[in-house]
């Protein structure tokens, strides 16, 4: 029996460069982020309120927290103080790197001068 050498279709050449250079990438992504000292940092919240807004008998203050860090954060909590010693605290499930998610925290009273921080966050 005489054996045929045929080439490889040209469509498998392509399908073949196009996985190498995705796998590359993908390698290329991993050791930037293994080698690049991100280890050593640490998420950097900033939050941001909203104007306080009335909701039935209480009272909202919507907020953004801004995570500045490439590092994520998750179970972020976030503590709003009024000056009358009134407190509330919110979670925020993950904020991911160089993202920035949204939440509210409630009070009895009017929040003028309310102050907001992040208080903790756990590495996920």
């Amino acid at each position: 029996m005489a054996k045929s050498k045929q080439k490889p279709p040209l469509l498998e050449w392509i399908a073949s460069g196009v996985g190498l250079v995705l796998i590359l990438a993908v390698m290329g992504v991993i050791a930037r982020d293994a080698f690049n000292g991100s280890a050593d940092m640490a998420p950097d919240i900033e939050i941001v309120a909203r104007a306080p807004e009335r909701v039935g008998g209480r009272w909202l203050v919507r907020f953004e927290a801004h995570n500045r860090s490439p590092i994520t954060a998750a179970q972020v909590t976030i503590e709003g103080a009024l000056p009358g010693g009134e407190t509330s605290t919110a979670v925020i499930d993950y904020v991911p790197g160089r993202s920035t998610r949204a939440g509210g925290l409630i009070f009895s009273q009017e929040p003028t001068g309310v102050r907001l921080r992040p208080i903790g966050y756990q590495d996920p």
